[in-house]
């Protein structure tokens, strides 16, 4: 799947490709992992942020293959 075709989202999606993810419900994700610790124990939280167009160039985002 291409999320875009510009230069800059090739390197970066070379660079971190875990960062975005295409989800089927929410479209594209801008993704992280926070851990924090609660009585002794690490938590793990994932969170997404959607978006609707590249960081790079604010071109739409390509949903479908």
């Amino acid at each position: 799947m291409t999320f875009c075709k510009c230069s800059a989202w090739s390197e970066l999606q070379s660079r971190h490709c875990e960062t975005f993810v295409l989800d089927p419900s929410y479209g594209w994700l801008l993704c992280w992992v926070e851990l924090t610790e609660e009585k002794g124990y690490t938590q793990v939280n994932r969170f997404g942020v959607p978006i609707k167009h590249c960081p790079m160039c604010g071109k739409m985002l390509n949903t479908e293959d």
